[in-house]
Formats: structure tokens, C-alpha cells, sequence
């Protein structure tokens, strides 16, 4: 009678499979592997989200100039105070700053909301579900600035306030003025109660040239009419 031990191999000296520790060490790799990717993947979520965020300035740019080309140059307003910038869209019954470019130029509400902008949430007391209604407001995630936020005239600026339906025109040739200035930003709500604060540390912008860029600031759009002088000066080059 044979003595000899078994070699851990099948008929034709196939391997019959793995041992135990082998499963073992297997397994700790791979623990190992995903201890080391779980952290990276919400920063690969987080740029994805920036991304987009950029790609839907710059798709609203393209809308805003194919939307002045239809109407002789001429730019939409903000009828809705403060009028430095605004991010409503839509107010006591009809549609104001970007909400004027829906539905006819722009086919995509979505592109108005940044993906890390928690008003994208069906909760949103100023949600998407609002437009149409007769007291509904609609607000987004990025706001428009105003003509007289362009334009340092103080009489324009109490001529608007006092009646926006009789403010000037604004058109791509106003704006083209001011390549440095804001066009557009992320409109950023940190005395909320949740924050609106889509990025940890940045601000998405829009410059009247049509460049998207990038600031490492998060500035405050209100509540009080200050902030918003702070927050453009800190944006305006």
C-alpha cells in the first residue's frame, strides 16, 4: 500500500483547485484594491459633475447667441430684483433672464441645473414643477446679471427699479464690452438652510466673452443687496 500523500492534483497532473491560502491571499488583494479605489471614486464623481457643470455654461452661451441672432442682437432682461443677477426663470406668471430662451431656443431645461446643485431635488421649493403656475417662481442653478450690473449708471439702475418692463434693450454688442466682466455664475445660496453650495471649493462662471472658468472662491448671492456687490467684485476682473 502506498504512503505517499496527496499531491493536490487530479488524473494527467491537472490541479484539482486552490488551496485555502491561496483563496486567502486572493481575497486580501482585492480587499486590499478596494480599500485603496473606494476613495477615489466620489472625486471621480465630483469631477464628472464639474465637468458638466462647465459644459452647460458654455451650452448656455451658444443658446444665448443663437437666441440674440433671432431677435436682431437684442438680449433678454431680468424682471425680478435684485437685477444684478438673477438665477429666476420664471415669476408672477411668465418667464424671466434665461427662463426666456425655454422652450422655443432652449429644448433642455437640465442645462440650467448644475448636477451638484441640491435644487435638482424634487423637494425644491423653487423647482421645475412650478413653471407655468400663476404664483410659482422657478429658480435655477445659475443666475444672469442684469444690464445695469454691466452698465455702472445709476439712473438706468433706479429707472429699472422702479418699472423693469421699460428697461433698455441689452444686446451681445453691450456685453462684448465688458469681455472680463460675469455673465453668468453658479448662484450660490450658503445661508440657506440646506446651503446651496454645489462645489467644495469653487465657483463656475461664465464671462461675457463666452469663456467658462474656474474661481477658487464660493461667494454669497444675498440675502442682503451687499452680498451681491461683494460676490461680482470678487468675480469681475
Amino acid at each position: 500500500m502506498s504512503t505517499a500523500r496527496s499531491s493536490g492534483r487530479g488524473p494527467g497532473g491537472a490541479r484539482a483547485g486552490f488551496t485555502l491560502l491561496e483563496l486567502l491571499i486572493v481575497i486580501g488583494i482585492i480587499s486590499l484594491l478596494a480599500v485603496m479605489l473606494l476613495p477615489v471614486l466620489p472625486m471621480a464623481r465630483r469631477h464628472a459633475r464639474d465637468t458638466k457643470c462647465k459644459n452647460n455654461l458654455s451650452q448656455i452661451w451658444k443658446t444665448v447667441n443663437i437666441y440674440a441672432n433671432s431677435y436682431k442682437d437684442t438680449l433678454f432682461s431680468n424682471l425680478d430684483t435684485p437685477l444684478r443677477i438673477s438665477n429666476v426663470v420664471y415669476s408672477n406668471g411668465r418667464p424671466t433672464g434665461f427662463g426666456c430662451m425655454y422652450p422655443l431656443f432652449l429644448k433642455e431645461y437640465q442645462i440650467l441645473f448644475c448636477p451638484s446643485d441640491p435644487a435638482r431635488e424634487p423637494d425644491w421649493e423653487h423647482g421645475w414643477q412650478l413653471w407655468g403656475t400663476a404664483q410659482g417662481e422657478v429658480q435655477v442653478s445659475y443666475g444672469f446679471r442684469g444690464l445695469q450690473g454691466l452698465i455702472k449708471d445709476q439712473a438706468l439702475g433706479d429707472a429699472i427699479r422702479a418699472d423693469p418692463t421699460k428697461a433698455p434693450a441689452m444686446t451681445l454688442a453691450t456685453i462684448d464690452a465688458h469681455p472680463k466682466k460675469i455673465f453668468a455664475a453658479e448662484f450660490y445660496e450658503p445661508f440657506l438652510t440646506p446651503g446651496r453650495v454645489h462645489h467644495p471649493r469653487h465657483i463656475n462662471f461664465l464671462r461675457c466673452n463666452g469663456q467658462a472658468e474656474q474661481m477658487n472662491v464660493i461667494p454669497s448671492f444675498g440675502p442682503n443687496e451687499d452680498d451681491f456687490d461683494i460676490a461680482l467684485e470678487h468675480l469681475d476682473l
